[in-house]
């Protein structure tokens, strides 16, 4: 116990160099800032009782964000945020999480695959890899931060299950993938074909094909798992304007990485633009190159070591693989495969790259024994060196630059907000904001208004028959009763706004965001799943298949 403590702030200690900027009392300026506003809407959703948390009350006219956003990293933010931390915070605390379960998880897999001297330089490479301080210096891209907590426990598991089959691990590879669905859509996109290959490489490392089943029955439970987020969606997302998401500037064809680009040392605060003219960083990172090729050199010194060739290989493939990628050479698979269009930045695949290289570098510090120990220790400190000025913000913002994702009637107004998740009856986001229903032809008087996240409640008087708007966006589900029966809707007005008629009467309005027969389905199944999983975890006989 003492020792895993001891590795643990070791783990620690290693990692807080890389974060330090986040404990600074002001927060500073990052490509995408919206973490803020999801955080905010999301802990309100679950608050108003929206559980599981689908709509976002507050974006503009209320948006169905978290049906198609996977937001498993924002469910610790309003854990967090309960324990007293403002929103603020809550982004700091869950970038710094991040890091440092990054670097228990790399930790965990590179001490079975090489022992504790392989693990700590895997660590190393992992949590200091330039592409990991884009995410948290330069995008801000919070989820993806997270993402890389999982591809090491994925392979862990995977690991461990190809060991020995047993139920237990069965499960605990399926929550591994979950996991990682339940985090970052776009990441698990990029990773799964990579987690193939590494079950294809297990199978012949163990010459056990039949190993196949239990790999399938992980993945099946996975989706089970998630499927109160796959199946809505998967199945609703005709409902929302995909093509913000893969239009214009998030056109995958502006974003390939010329080779050079990996090898330059460039560090920037800019965009992504078509051509070589990046204000990004693409690379790699200096002491991630010599790792591989050392490790490649001394794979041809041990070539008689058939089982480290074979998974130097299936490494190095991997690696050239995620290169590949992400340069235009390889636009045909790009076009082959449309939904590829939706990972948007093909240098997201940095993310796989790093991760490979990091597991590279512990199958390298296996070697470095005896007279070559001295090159372990230089490579230790060289890969900090490179990279630790990295780590940093280009500057710090005043707090007021994030009230407009904090206050509910800043985000109303739209200020800043992307349309990444509008419903397709949305034509325009433009005019003045709506407080309260309207009527576009015949005359209303509303006594009341009060809206929640997935439920509103109003009183009004209507004097003639009422054409009449309210300021909710519509989406499947949202259901209006009057006087607690069922009113048929009409088409949503050009802003997409929920519209209905009523005749001359008073009447007491509900508006309540029911799940459709998708969202049941996909509910009922994570439970069982999660239940079942839990049974089989907890029982005794689980305990003896670890």
């Amino acid at each position: 116990m003492k020792n895993k403590l001891f590795i643990l702030l070791t783990l620690v200690a290693l990692t807080l160099p890389t974060v330090l900027p986040f404990f600074n009392k002001k927060f500073f300026y990052t490509q995408d800032y919206i973490f803020i506003a999801r955080l905010n809407q999301i802990t309100t959703a679950i608050f108003d009782g929206n559980i599981p948390p689908r709509w976002a009350p507050d974006l503009r006219f209320g948006e169905p964000t978290f049906n198609f956003y996977a937001a498993l990293p924002y469910y610790f933010g309003v854990i967090i945020h309960t324990l007293g931390f403002n929103f603020i915070w809550v982004a700091k605390i869950l970038f710094i999480l991040s890091s440092i379960l990054s670097a228990v998880t790399m930790y965990i897999l590179a001490e079975k695959l090489f022992g504790k001297k392989g693990a700590f330089l895997s660590t190393l490479l992992y949590v200091y890899a330039p592409y990991r301080a884009v995410d948290m210096y330069v995008r801000g891209a919070l989820s993806e931060a997270w993402a890389f907590v999982f591809f090491p426990l994925i392979f862990y598991s995977a690991l461990c299950l190809s060991e020995k089959v047993s139920a237990k691990r069965v499960v605990f590879l399926a929550f591994s993938l979950s996991g990682l669905f339940l985090t970052h859509n776009v990441t698990t996109l990029m990773f799964l074909p990579f987690f193939a290959l590494f079950v294809t490489y297990l199978m012949i490392k163990e010459k056990k094909w039949v190993l196949l089943f239990p790999f399938l029955a992980s993945a099946v439970l996975s989706l089970g798992l998630a499927s109160f987020f796959l199946l809505p969606a998967s199945f609703e997302k005709d409902f929302i304007q995909t093509k913000y998401l893969i239009v214009g500037y998030f056109n995958f064809r502006a974003h390939f990485v010329a080779f050079s680009q990996f090898f330059s040392t460039f560090w920037g605060y800019g965009s992504s633009v078509w051509g070589r003219e990046d204000g990004l960083s693409f690379q790699v990172g200096l002491g991630n190159w010599l790792i591989l090729g050392l490790a490649i050199v001394f794979g041809i010194i041990k070539r008689k070591d058939k089982k480290y060739l074979i998974l130097l290989l299936f490494l190095v493939g991997s690696f050239i693989l995620s290169i590949i990628l992400q340069h235009n050479k390889s636009a045909f698979i790009w076009e082959a495969f449309p939904l590829m269009a939706f990972i948007q930045f093909p240098w997201r695949f940095l993310s796989i790259s790093i991760f490979i290289i990091a597991i590279i570098g512990g199958s390298l510090a296996s070697f470095l024994k005896g007279r070559h120990s001295f090159i372990y220790f230089i490579l230790f400190i060289f890969v900090i060196l490179t990279t630790i000025s990295y780590f940093k913000p280009k500057e710090y913002a005043d707090d007021s630059f994030f009230d407009k994702f904090l206050h509910k009637e800043v985000m109303q107004q739209g200020v800043d907000l992307t349309k990444d998740y509008l419903p397709i009856w949305v034509q325009t986001t433009d005019g003045k904001f709506l407080s309260l229903p309207e009527t576009k032809s015949g005359k209303i008087e509303v006594i009341n208004f009060n809206k929640r996240a997935g439920y509103a409640q109003s009183q009004i008087k209507v004097f003639t028959n009422s054409e009449i708007v309210v300021p909710i966006t519509y989406f499947p589900g949202w259901t209006v009763l009057a006087n607690k029966k069922i009113v048929d809707q009409m088409i949503p007005s050009e802003r997409g706004l929920i519209r209905f008629s009523l005749p001359a009467g008073s009447y007491n309005l509900q508006f309540e965001f029911r799940d459709t027969p998708v969202r049941i389905i996909g509910n009922i199944t994570s439970l069982i799943c999660i239940l079942g999983s839990l049974l089989v975890l907890f029982s005794k006989k689980g305990f003896k298949n670890v």
